[in-house]
């Protein structure tokens, strides 16, 4: 897994089309200023680990942005969960 940012280009979020609260992740590729380019973007699934603006934790885990915007669909309701058993992890009680 990368942490830390990536050499020669920085992580950037574009608004979405049709939802512009949700944004599309995004990497800014620098080239040589000799090369008299523009600088290019790309789609980034990296996630937040690759992201200098972010301070990411795996212990704590990724940030819920989708949350609010799933709950309000009305399509999802919540769930605990249940207590891991020992067959969850191939014992056999």
């Amino acid at each position: 897994m990368s942490t830390g940012p990536l050499p020669a280009s920085r992580k950037i979020h574009k608004p979405g089309a049709l939802h512009p609260q949700i944004s599309v992740p995004m990497r800014e590729i620098s080239v040589q200023p000799t090369a008299g380019e523009p600088s290019g973007a790309v789609y980034d699934p990296s996630g937040s680990y690759t992201d200098a603006a972010v301070e990411a934790s795996i212990e704590k885990g990724l940030t819920r942005l989708r949350h609010e915007w799933i709950r309000a669909r009305g399509e999802v309701e919540p769930y605990d969960g249940r207590h891991v058993r020992s067959e969850d992890n191939g014992f056999n009680g």
